[in-house]
């Protein structure tokens, strides 16, 4: 048993805190008191005395920290609810202006659209009570689903102290925030890492110093909340469909209103009077520093009000050494506690409740607590063998006495059990660097069992790492098995043979055959599971589409007629390449036949494409964010191996504008956006209407890519078809209804995830 003991912490510069209930109510008498004490002290002489500081005008609740003007649509309703009913204060940090974004409702872009969105933004979060937003000005960049990358772009880890710089002004009790793994935009992500970072560390002055020479006092949030990664995730759901006191509306009437200034973002379209639906909010507890009830039905449980049987006063917290402990083997749960009330506490008894079969030693005697006092304990649990290798919860409780009453709360940490061996496929980078932020941050439960991602080109033999390590202080040696659908195949498996403490890599080689798709399917998502002695480790394999294409004698002419790519390769995608939205109707509806060439100086492709209504309402000068409107996008990644789309080509082309049928092309969501002209000198396309759709071509100049392929190299290449059928779409509207691509997988990483894409080896 380990106890150390904090008198007076740091971390308790949070201010006293009396309910924030009935604050509304008190609005005019606090007005008319404020007003008397400055009249008077007005007048010759005299100067104002009052005990109140600005910085007390800077107090909120409630925070919710984003990337972008909108990202708060997800907790909206709950702002509603607790602020304009409930008396409370909230304020949104967003990180950047969201200039970077498309714009459904006009030409602006850039830092005029920024502003733009940055206004969107504050009158929606104003029809909610919240009135102070903050904007950091970082870079909205294009569209990308690389955390890794923003970071580069936004220039390290500095503007984590920007948001600690507000939190510590604003001193929310409760953050919330986004999703901070892959999956989805790689800006969300980091706001979500700041978000978290700062709820660990802003109470601690040791972290982002420099602050100090500010005269900011450090300040510790109680409560980190994540919008949840999938439905079953979600700890808490706050209801919208009951009536707002102060609105006189649904929360969900409400929100959709208040977002109707979304309107760069085509809400205003969307959103509707009533709301077409009142679902509840939901979100994930990631981080609490108070007992919480084991189920619970609010943000600010235990957070200004008692908890049952359990004071406002106390703070309870509990953390595993390690996320994933030994079978059979103690390892450490650390538990504080801290008494922030007025009086002292006594017979204090700190206990871990764990599974039947598990262990748990070290816990200490009863003990008094000074007000104002920390207390720290460590207790070892043990789980037994045999036990499964699954996220486990444990419960701690406190139990106390306060004048004589007994207090009593709770709160949990989790941990994983392992075997003596491990084997896991070895992650992506992408999947790594968010595992080593949740082990750097504690929140690797949150995490989980975050699958890797396995491309593997079908028909191709495809190398793939495995991770295997032995735990223990003996030797280990063992097979490996794979667990594999129908379509795919593996070669001989090695065997392991480990010292103790060591890992392995080994190699494992699968091939993938047309067999595993689905009717109609170009590619497709499958699990694949590996295994250990009893330990097993689930991979999400994306099965690859490939081509090889051939140089061309003589070019092609770029005039909307294809016959004369009509001997180069080509494949098609259908309804059931399905990426975005609604599944088209039949491939009438949506769906296209393509041919792929290239010579030394260009990539050629033509499509035909059959869509039952091709819509024209993009204007000329207008031509960006290919998402918007009927479009094809032909994503390039000429060295085969980018990360993120940095180091791609992403080439795009309306069919059609307002002036009528003929391609405009342009590149969107790489490094160099914008008309063809200037940012692919060379680039051409060219469209014709054809019964049943359209044709179109493009000549992309390997010259303007960053890096030019050779005979024989093999390079990423998707082929993404957008559709929208709004036959009376006004002149740049958001008409977005499907997204099919020949490699589509969940939102973005048909677009936006390189190593996703089909590949394509230029042949002779």
């Amino acid at each position: 048993m380990i106890i150390r003991n904090r008198t007076t912490p740091e971390h308790l510069g949070n201010r006293p805190r009396s309910s924030r209930t009935g604050r509304s109510t008190l609005c005019t008498l606090a007005l008319s008191l404020a007003l008397g004490v400055a009249e008077a002290q007005t007048g010759p002489g005299s100067s104002y005395g009052a005990t109140v500081s600005g910085a007390d005008l800077m107090d909120v609740d409630l925070m919710f920290i984003g990337a972008h003007p909108d990202d708060d649509g997800g907790v909206s309703g709950t702002f509603a609810r607790y602020v304009l009913d409930g008396g409370l204060k909230a304020t949104v940090i967003t990180l950047t202006g969201g200039e970077g974004g498309g714009n459904a409702t006009g030409p602006e872009t850039g830092r005029a659209l920024g502003l733009i969105r940055q206004e969107e933004e504050r009158r929606s979060l104003s029809m909610l009570g919240v009135d102070s937003p903050h904007f950091l000005g970082l870079q909205d960049f294009y569209f990308t689903l690389s955390a890794e990358e923003t970071q580069q772009k936004w220039g390290g880890q500095q503007f984590v102290c920007d948001v600690v710089r507000l939190v510590r002004l604003r001193r929310p009790e409760v953050l919330v925030t986004m999703w901070p793994g892959p999956g989805t935009h790689g800006q969300h992500q980091m706001a979500a890492r700041a978000a978290t970072l700062a709820f660990n560390a802003a109470g601690d002055s040791r972290y982002c110093p420099e602050l100090a020479a500010e005269g900011i006092k450090p300040f510790t949030p109680l409560k980190l909340y994540y919008y949840p990664p999938t439905a079953e995730a979600a700890t808490v759901a706050v209801p919208t469909d009951d009536v707002s006191r102060s609105a006189r509306l649904r929360y969900a009437d409400l929100k959709s209103v208040a977002q109707f200034n979304y309107r760069s973002q085509g809400w205003d379209t969307t959103n509707t009077l009533p709301a077409r639906s009142a679902s509840p909010e939901t979100f994930m507890l990631v981080g609490s520093r108070i007992p919480t009830p084991e189920k619970e039905t609010s943000l600010l449980d235990g957070v200004f009000a008692a908890q049952t049987g359990s004071p406002a006063s106390v703070r309870l917290s509990a953390r595993s050494v390690s996320y994933d402990i030994g079978l059979e083997q103690p390892s450490d749960v650390t538990v504080t506690f801290t008494n922030a009330g007025p009086a002292d506490l006594t017979g204090l008894t700190l206990t871990v409740s764990v599974p039947d079969g598990w262990r748990v030693s070290g816990a200490a005697a009863p003990r008094t607590v000074r007000a104002g006092e920390t207390v720290t304990e460590t207790v070892q649990v043990t789980a037994p063998a045999g036990a499964p290798a699954d996220r486990t919860a444990l419960t701690v409780r406190y139990a106390a006495q306060q004048a004589g009453q007994p207090i009593t709360g709770r709160s949990a940490t989790s941990v994983r059990p392992v075997p003596a061996v491990v084997a896991q496929f070895t992650p992506t980078f992408d999947i790594a660097g968010y595992q080593a932020f949740a082990r750097e941050t504690g929140t690797e439960w949150v995490a989980g069992s975050l699958p890797t991602r396995l491309p593997l080109v079908l028909g191709t033999p495809t190398p793939v790492r495995v991770t295997v390590t032995n735990r223990t202080a003996a030797p280990a040696s063992g097979p490996l098995s794979l667990t594999l659908p129908a379509g795919i195949t593996a070669g001989p498996l090695p065997s392991y043979t480990l010292k103790p403490g060591e890992s392995q890599e080994l190699t494992v080689t699968l091939i993938a055959t047309a067999a595993a798709l689905p009717a109609g399917r170009q590619s497709t998502l499958v699990p694949l599971s590996l295994t250990a002695g009893t330990f097993s480790d689930v991979a999400s394999a994306y099965l690859l589409p490939s081509l090889t294409i051939g140089r061309l004698s003589a070019p092609p002419v770029i005039d909307g007629d294809l016959s004369d790519l009509g001997q180069a390769a080509g494949s098609a995608i259908g309804p059931a390449d399905l990426w975005w939205r609604t599944r088209p109707d039949s491939p009438a509806d949506a769906s296209a036949n393509f041919k792929l060439a290239y010579d030394d100086e260009y990539l050629y492709a033509g499509l035909n494409v059959k869509d039952e209504l091709v819509a024209c309402n993009i204007a000329p000068d207008d031509v960006k964010a290919q998402l918007r409107s009927d479009a094809i996008g032909i994503t390039v990644d000429p060295g085969g191996n980018s990360r993120d789309t940095s180091t791609t080509l992403m080439a795009a082309a309306f069919p059609c504008t307002t002036a009528g049928f003929g391609a405009r092309g342009f590149r969107d969501a790489d490094a160099r956006q914008g008309p063809m002209e200037t940012t692919a000198p060379g680039m051409q396309v060219a469209s014709r209407r054809v019964d049943g759709g359209y044709d179109i071509e493009f000549r992309i100049p390997w010259a303007s890519m960053p890096a030019r392929p050779k005979e024989g190299d093999t390079l990423g290449l998707n082929i993404v078809m957008y559709d929208g059928d709004a036959a009376d779409a006004r002149p740049g509207a958001n008409i977005s209804q499907s997204g099919l691509a020949w490699a589509s997988f969940s939102w973005g990483g048909k677009q936006a995830v390189p190593y996703l894409w089909p590949r394509v080896t230029l042949g002779r």
